[in-house]
């Protein structure tokens, strides 16, 4: 009898910790499910306050604001042909004094090495012998000029002083603008200062992006020496598909990001859009960067993705989380109700267009206006 009262006693505290146990979980479950979908009934749908605030909902109004779509390209850094300079030389020698590295950077009449060879002693020398006559054939030009004037001298004499004068003064000219061409300054050579070596001198400032020799090498006449890059004027070279062209014009505003500098953004501007297309289908797009002092940060041949601004145009924009997509039409879930208890909501059928940092383009809708309140976040939790 003790026992069966205890079996009994034992029996009845674990039928009353089951129901406890499956009450709980019962409360549990309900408020998981209202948590995870509304009430739906017909276009409306029904949301708890307690739903609102776990799913992080939140509330915003179409606006009408001026709005532009960007077509995603890539492309990459270039140096426009102006920037590149390749150094040869007018005349050969051989080279000294190199010691540059490629991706070392120069400035603007700085020396990049030197040429050596007779041949420079010689211009030098035939150019101060000439200057030197024309002193005297100039006086004697003069001279027999007035002579003849005077019709003391045979005219056959003045001419001959004249093509002498003329011939010498054409030679040393063409002597200085040669000794130019080799960085020697003719007014300043005299007997004493005469040289067999010559700098070469960077023409742009810029780096070293080629060495084509070595110390001691000949350099032939017209020969590849060095090659020097420009980051003065550094330009983005874009590459469209066929399809967009029509929506490229120059002037175009131009967002520029490099996946090796996260975070960063660059503005440009489209100054040549291509006129002809390429056997993938494709065309060039040339644009500038609007702030120069930024390009310093690219490097030529350097890959990047960039955003071509449409022209904006007025439009009704909400977050695209705003627009939840059901059954193959697009909704936005308008407040058409507040009670204690939550929300009540209705689903309007939209048309949506362009779209563009998190923003998307409502097409006109009479339903909508500036003053519609609609959920802007966690409606894709509400429809199916």
């Amino acid at each position: 009898m003790k026992n069966f009262l205890i079996k009994s006693i034992l029996n009845a505290s674990l039928l009353a910790s089951s129901l406890l146990l499956f009450h709980c979980n019962g409360q549990d479950t309900s408020e998981a499910v209202e948590v995870e979908a509304g009430i739906s009934s017909g276009p409306f749908i029904m949301v708890s306050q307690k739903q609102f605030e776990t799913m992080k909902m939140a509330w915003g109004s179409p606006r009408l604001e001026e709005f532009s779509d960007g077509l995603s390209v890539q492309g990459m850094v270039k140096v426009p042909v102006e920037g590149i300079q390749e150094i040869s030389a007018f005349f050969g020698g051989y080279v000294s004094g190199l010691n540059k590295l490629e991706g070392e950077s120069v400035r603007k009449g700085e020396v990049l090495f030197y040429l050596e060879n007779p041949d420079f002693i010689r211009l030098q020398q035939d150019f101060l012998e000439t200057t030197s006559q024309l002193g005297y054939l100039e006086a004697e030009y003069e001279r027999q000029k007035t002579l003849y004037g005077e019709q003391i001298s045979a005219q056959k004499i003045y001419l001959k002083a004249e093509a002498d004068y003329q011939g010498s003064k054409a030679k040393a000219e063409s002597l200085k603008r040669q000794l130019a061409m080799i960085n020697i300054n003719a007014d300043q050579l005299n007997p004493e200062n005469i040289r067999s070596k010559v700098p070469v001198l960077s023409p742009i400032a810029g780096f070293v992006d080629g060495i084509h020799l070595v110390q001691g090498s000949f350099l032939a006449v017209g020969g590849k020496a060095m090659t020097i890059i420009s980051k003065e004027h550094l330009h983005i070279e874009l590459v469209i598909f066929e399809k967009d062209a029509a929506n490229v014009h120059k002037g175009q505003r131009v967002q520029v990001s490099i996946p090796d500098l996260p975070g960063r953004t660059f503005e440009a501007e489209v100054f040549v859009v291509g006129q002809s297309i390429n056997t993938e289908r494709q065309i060039n797009v040339h644009a500038h960067m609007l702030n120069e002092k930024e390009g310093e940060m690219l490097v030529p041949g350097m890959f990047l993705e960039a955003k071509l601004i449409q022209d904006p145009k007025e439009a009704w924009v909400v977050p695209v989380t705003a627009v939840v997509v059901s059954d193959g039409e697009s909704y936005v879930l308008v407040q058409r109700e507040k009670t204690e208890n939550g929300f009540k909501l209705e689903k309007v059928v939209v048309k949506t267009d362009l779209e563009s940092d998190g923003m998307i383009e409502l097409l006109p809708n009479e339903v909508l206006d500036e003053n519609t309140v609609i959920l802007t976040r966690g409606g894709f939790n509400l429809l199916p």
